[in-house]
């Protein structure tokens, strides 16, 4: 379950419990949770020669974020060829790192290839499994390992939609004069400067929190590239370089926020979206500037959008919340690691405090609900609470209510 929904909790040690075939299961799992069930069914169809139909493509449109339907067997080809190059360069960067550590794949009997390739799958896929009893912390100061997962991590978790549109702005970049050039639409926009913000002011947050702490004693450098694969982590994969048990809680706090928000629609990360956070922000911002619409710079949001966006945030917080209940009755921990396992699940991150192997069954039963909830994505999930509703043709009175 945890391969498949690409969270990358386990309760054994995946470097050591798992023969090389078993290893070689999870990875085949973790690939086919990353790419999506969608894309892959639309893949084989026209393999086979066959048509995707109209059902289909409505679905991997709104999936993919194209808007004709022409487009999505085109759509669905870039993924599989995209994917399979950023892994494959990933692989490169890793095997360089680790060909020349001493602790080239955590465990003896692994060789750096399979190390380098499982870690850039379970990268870019942002499932966070390793090799590595520790996860990647025995390599925080290799830069070809630290620098090349980073990547994949942020890669990973911009969607492929996004990847469409900056290929083709930069192919109009470096076309002929004259022609048109293609811009970035507003989604790609927000994806690409919200992910940059959250990246950089986490990094920068968690640096100033541990700098003198968890990170003490480390050179300069070293606590800056630990500080920025943590935030980057922990919207995408999971993995950790560091020892998440002597983090402050201020930076445990942080890195809550952060796995709740999670990557952007379309992508292999998981959260409530970085696109929802951008919309739910501006029509705060609206409203308390009394406008009746929401504007994100020059654009105006649709209402539809608005609302949605709202109830993908609630009810983000509503199944975390009554998970936390829960998961304290039949566990009987403390606060915080609890609340740290529920958002890792439900974002689909993997990151935990030590909880996930010492859960009751009742406890383990309800961490996987939630990283299947967490994989089929917010909307799904609040749609699957509150149902799809019919608007009536019976209009009510208006009703005032005190709020405040």
């Amino acid at each position: 379950t945890s391969a498949v929904c690409v969270t990358g909790l386990a309760v054994r040690d995946t470097g050591t419990a798992f023969t090389p075939f078993g290893q070689g299961v999870i990875l085949v799992l973790i690939q086919l949770g990353g790419l999506g069930i969608m894309s892959l069914t639309a893949a084989l169809a026209l393999l086979l020669g066959r048509g995707i139909g109209v059902r289909e493509s409505n679905l991997l449109r709104e999936v993919f974020q194209v808007p004709m339907m022409a487009e999505v067997g085109r759509m669905v080809r870039f993924i599989i060829l995209l994917t399979l190059f950023f892994e494959a360069a990933g692989a490169v960067l890793l095997y360089q790192g680790l060909a020349g550590s001493a602790a080239a794949s955590g465990t003896a009997s692994v060789s750096p290839i399979w190390s380098a390739i499982f870690h850039s799958v379970s990268a870019f896929c942002n499932a966070g499994f390793s090799l590595h009893s520790d996860s990647l912390m025995r390599q925080a100061g290799n830069p070809w390992v630290m620098g090349g997962a980073t990547t994949l991590l942020v890669l990973g978790g911009l969607g492929f939609g996004v990847f469409l549109q900056v290929f083709a702005w930069l192919q109009g970049r470096l076309g002929r004069r004259g022609e048109p050039r293609p811009r970035l639409d507003l989604h790609a926009r927000i994806v690409l400067s919200v992910s940059a913000f959250l990246l950089v002011g986490g990094g920068v947050a968690l640096a100033l929190l541990e700098w003198n702490h968890a990170l003490a004693g480390q050179p300069w450098g070293l606590k800056l590239s630990q500080a920025f694969f943590q935030s980057a982590t922990c919207r995408t994969a999971g993995f950790n370089s560091m020892d998440l048990t002597l983090l402050s809680r201020a930076s445990l706090f942080l890195m809550i926020v952060l796995m709740f928000i999670g990557g952007a629609p379309g992508s292999t990360a998981g959260g409530v979206k970085v696109t929802a956070l951008a919309i739910v922000w501006a029509n705060v911002r609206s409203v308390g500037a009394g406008l009746n619409r929401v504007r994100l710079g020059r654009w105006e949001i649709e209402p539809v959008q608005v609302n949605r966006s709202m109830l993908v945030l609630s009810s983000g917080l509503v199944v975390a919340a009554v998970s936390i209940f829960v998961l304290l009755i039949t566990e009987d921990g403390r606060l915080l690691p609890t609340v740290f396992e529920v958002f890792s699940a439900l974002g689909t991150v993997g990151l935990s405090l030590g909880m996930t192997a010492g859960l009751s069954v009742p406890g383990k039963i309800l961490i996987v609900l939630l990283m299947f909830m967490g994989r089929l994505g917010p909307l799904t999930l609040a749609a699957s609470l509150v149902g799809v509703g019919v608007e009536p043709r019976v209009r009510y009175p208006r009703g005032r209510i005190l709020i405040g």
